[in-house]
């Protein structure tokens, strides 16, 4: 009855938010690794419990329905389930009816506030600019079942282990949208940039540092000017102008996935000829970038809309649409917009829009399971930034063990799910999503709400309510408060907020909201990287990448380990993902020895709780009528320029 209430509160607290602010929320806690880059091939921004047949909402699902999703098996993956999680939509569309010639297809990019603009695959940090960008790429690395780099249209990819490298082989019919070849020099071109002292990005990092001889260049002068038979990082060469070879220090199977290999080339016949520091803000990023993919940016409007056009030296199959229109579209008129058919494709669809769009005439929806998860963030120590790695702290409130489990079962993630995401999240059970399904281990059971557990492992460990007022102190009888650190944005931030202190509550703990409010994003980011002592715990979500190895956020070297977690059976686990022995056994065709290191990895996690997993996310996109094929299935060969329109006008609700 107590939680009913609680709920019942937050989401009467939910509808007057709502009522005051006219519009649907802002995703709440999501901060993209910086290992998620791409999407539509494999490490470009590619889509990455043994329950989860327990539908909700089950006075709104026939008796087929239920039936259908609750056979869905840990594990099983196939159009309508992914890794046994049963999709409520499919992953894509074929309709049949003749397709017009050309046609403009209309797409959005949620957000409420203007686009960046950095149009560069090294260069941008905010998703609504790779959002825009993505359309112009093409697949240059495309994407295995597992999402590993395999074979494609625009390169072909070899890996030899035993000499620790990677062979790039460019398509030598590409071409940039000026006409220029695209060329080995431009695949080179990302590492010079990538590693030059002073590059203003963010993706100079271990993977990078793997490369012989690239900390040598970093720590150079390099003078592109100068001519030279030597390469200016000795472990990226160029056989011929359309090849690369890119030779590793230490050759992991991470390397399979993308790790140290940039996603994309970059036209070097453009940029090399400004200064690095200026090339950020420059027209060749911001005003006119030149692309090889099927289509090209033909105009900007700055912050707001870009007009893309086929590319006229794209080699491969002509694009179907002949122009793509791309508008910011603020979250408060995208229901409307919806339901007037301005948009044909709207990806990333949250929860309250879906509410109020699910049942529109002129739509479809897809769905695929996101490679995103949320969590809790305990702090337990900080980033040395001198010795480039986390320090534990062994007296940190959050240092005990069985006060973070404690806490872990006293959340009803279900609860949350139903109650703040309409269904469309599902509780998490591991640090891996279920997008990569031969590495995401089902069988660990989640940290399932469990009041009464908690409250008993709790007892045992010595918190008791000592001075009566309800709350427990700590081990030694003082006053204990716990400093949860979330973020701002959108209606239901503040209740879901309160909810999940109102849970710890509910077994003895006194959990306050740093600073007594909620945090504006960038802000909260701050803090949470700066190890802020007024955070305890904090809530937010990853983005995973198409390379699921965990080292990058979980590392003893990470930067972005923001719980500050290290331990040696972690850095262990981390090692045997990036063995010589899984490397050798997949050189032998046997993938387990891989997968099993990070079933290994997870069950650490599990145990050591640095972060308690929350939810996995299922991922919405909105398809008008007109549309006639999309398909969002990892491996896929489709692209948006596959995308048919079967109408010259969009279809509108009726």
């Amino acid at each position: 009855m107590k939680n009913r209430w609680r709920i019942l509160v937050a989401l009467m607290l939910v509808m007057s938010m709502m009522l005051v602010a006219c519009g649907p929320k802002q995703e709440d806690a999501t901060k993209d690794a910086e290992k998620t880059e791409t999407t539509e091939t494999a490490p470009e921004e590619n889509k990455d419990e043994e329950k989860k047949d327990e539908e909700k909402k089950e006075d709104e699902t026939s008796e087929e329905e239920k039936e259908e999703k609750t056979e869905a098996k840990a594990g099983v993956t196939d159009e309508m389930t992914i890794d046994g999680y049963a999709l409520p939509y499919p992953q894509k569309i074929e309709k049949d009816g003749e397709a017009i010639e050309g046609g403009t297809l209309n797409l959005a990019v949620v957000a409420d506030s203007p686009f960046a603009g950095i149009f560069h695959t090294s260069l941008y940090t905010g998703n609504p600019d790779y959002e825009v960008m993505k359309y112009t790429l093409g697949p240059f690395m495309k994407a295995g079942e597992d999402m590993e780099i395999v074979d494609g249209f625009m390169t072909k990819v070899e890996f030899d282990p035993d000499a620790k490298t990677a062979t790039i082989k460019i398509n030598p019919d590409l071409k940039w949208s000026d006409g220029t070849p695209v060329t080995a020099d431009d695949y080179e071109w990302q590492f010079l940039l990538i590693a030059h002292p002073d590059y203003t990005g963010v993706r100079y990092d271990d993977d990078y540092r793997n490369i012989v001889g690239i900390e040598e260049y970093h720590e150079s002068t390099p003078n592109f000017d100068e001519e030279s038979d030597e390469p200016l990082i000795s472990g990226v060469t160029k056989p011929d102008e359309h090849t690369v070879v890119v030779e590793f220090k230490e050759f992991t199977p991470s390397i399979l996935w993308g790790s140290g290999l940039p996603y994309n080339p970059e036209p070097a016949h453009l940029q090399k000829k400004i200064p690095v520091a200026d090339l950020e803000t420059s027209d060749v990023v911001r005003v006119n970038p030149v692309s090889c993919g099927p289509y090209y940016f033909k105009n900007i409007v700055e912050g707001e809309s870009v007009e893309l056009e086929a590319n006229p030296y794209w080699p491969g199959e002509k694009p179907k649409a002949d122009r793509i229109i791309i508008k910011r579209t603020p979250r408060d008129t995208i229901v409307e917009a919806i339901k007037s058919g301005t948009f044909d494709v709207i990806e990333n669809i949250n929860e309250e829009v879906f509410e109020n769009i699910k049942d529109l005439s002129n739509i479809e929806l897809l769905s695929t399971v996101q490679r995103v998860y949320g969590y809790i963030g305990f702090k337990l120590g900080k980033w040395d930034a001198d010795k480039g790695e986390v320090v534990m702290d062994p007296n940190s409130k959050m240092a005990d063990l069985e006060l973070r489990k404690a806490m872990a079962y006293a959340m009803n993630n279900d609860e949350v799910a139903t109650a703040f995401y309409n269904d469309l999240r599902m509780t998490a059970n591991t640090l891996i999503t279920p997008l990569h399904h031969n590495f995401h281990d089902e069988t660990i059971p989640a940290y399932e709400y469990n009041p009464e557990k908690a409250m008993e492992i709790l007892d045992a460990a010595g918190y008791k309510d000592v001075d009566g007022d309800g709350f427990r102190e700590d081990k030694d009888g003082n006053p204990l408060v716990i400093n949860f650190a979330s973020m701002a944005g959108g209606e239901i931030a503040e209740p879901l907020a309160q909810t999940y202190m109102q849970y710890w509550h509910d077994i003895g703990l006194n959990v306050e909201l740093t600073g007594g409010r909620l945090i504006e994003f960038n802000a909260f980011y701050d803090a949470v990287e700066n190890d802020d002592d007024s955070i305890d715990i904090y809530m937010a979500a990853w983005g995973a990448g198409s390379n699921p190895d965990p080292s990058g956020l979980y590392g003893r070297k990470a930067l972005f380990n923001y719980p500050r977690y290290a331990s040696e059976a972690n850095d262990a686990a981390l090692q045997k993902i990036q063995s010589k022995e899984a490397m050798d056994a997949m050189n032998a065709g046997d993938h387990s020895v891989l997968y099993n290191a990070y079933n290994e990895w997870q069950k650490i996690m599990q145990e050591e709780l640095p972060v308690a997993p929350t939810h996995y996310r299922y991922g919405l996109t909105v398809i008008n009528n007109r549309v006639k094929n999309f398909d969002l299935t990892v491996g896929s060969d489709f692209g948006f320029h596959d995308i048919e329109l079967l109408s010259d006008t969009p279809e509108v609700a009726q």
